[in-house]
């Protein structure tokens, strides 16, 4: 009883301040592994691949047509790493299909000469790969199929901050 009224009095300290109370963020597995590789495709995509593990460390494998063609270490916060399996989480991740790049897999149009991204995730023993060809449209192109699967791709490249290691 006392708990839940301290998470009442905490929630309406929150809406009255702006979000102003601290709440417990959920612990992170010290199993967690995520990874995200993306390959080559006919032309100049960047070719890659970037782990991080539970306490922030990241690795980075730059391939081709990235800036940094070397392994490099990186770290990000223990919250970005939350911020990682919630987007995970988000994205329904473990119900998803372990492949999206025939028809057989679902994918409503197969192009040719695109990338794939390969997503994985290693959680409370709990492991998945993803491996999602970048060619598999919907609607003539207007967008890569499945989207929440995609948008988690790029927000693992935009938490991790991959841009410094592919771009000029």
């Amino acid at each position: 009883m006392l708990g839940s009224r301290l998470h009442l009095l905490c929630l309406l300290l929150a809406l009255s301040l702006g979000g102003l109370c601290l709440v417990q963020e959920k612990p992170i597995p010290a199993d967690t592994l995520i990874t995200l590789e993306r390959t080559a495709c006919y032309g100049s995509c960047p070719s890659y691949k970037v782990t991080v593990i539970s306490d922030g460390t990241v690795t980075f494998e730059g391939r081709q047509d990235v800036k940094v063609k070397d392994i490099v270490k990186g770290h990000i916060s223990r919250k970005d790493v939350g911020s990682l399996v919630a987007a995970f989480e988000a994205a329904s991740y473990f119900t998803l299909k372990d492949s999206y790049q025939t028809q057989k897999d679902g994918c409503p149009e197969e192009w040719t000469d695109y990338p794939s991204a390969i997503t994985s995730i290693r959680i409370n023993r709990k492991t998945k790969t993803i491996s999602h060809y970048h060619g598999c449209q919907t609607g003539g192109g207007t967008a890569i199929y499945p989207n929440g699967l995609t948008y988690l791709e790029n927000q693992i490249d935009h938490i991790v901050g991959t841009d410094k290691w592919i771009k000029d």
